[in-house]
């Protein structure tokens, strides 16, 4: 089985090519509420699909993955960004992709 490193939470480790946002969040523990949020350079994508493989996404080009809870405290500039809350609002399709905060296009 094929693997590639990216980093979870702040964990750098090794994840199958065709692993889930379902896969990463039992493997991890992570609890049901949490959200995976994808980092792929200048963009952003919040996975709503938790059985869908991850590299059928913009979401399995990620080196850095978060799960973001309801409510938490945003740990980052990429997890206060406004967009996040709105796509999780109104989910239009498996995925949604928006441009990172604080990056000039």
């Amino acid at each position: 089985m094929e693997t590639r490193w990216a980093t979870v939470d702040g964990v750098h480790l090794q994840l199958p090519i065709d692993c889930t946002a379902a896969d990463l969040r039992e493997k991890l523990h992570k609890p049901d509420d949490a959200t995976l949020v994808a980092v792929t350079g200048d963009l952003i994508s919040v996975v709503h699909e938790e059985e869908c493989q991850l590299s059928e996404m913009v979401a399995g080009c990620a080196d850095t993955y978060y799960f973001r809870r309801p409510d938490e405290p945003d740990r980052n500039d990429v997890l206060a960004a406004v967009e996040i809350d709105s796509a999780l609002e109104d989910p239009a399709s498996d995925e949604t992709t928006i441009q990172r905060p604080g990056i000039d296009h």
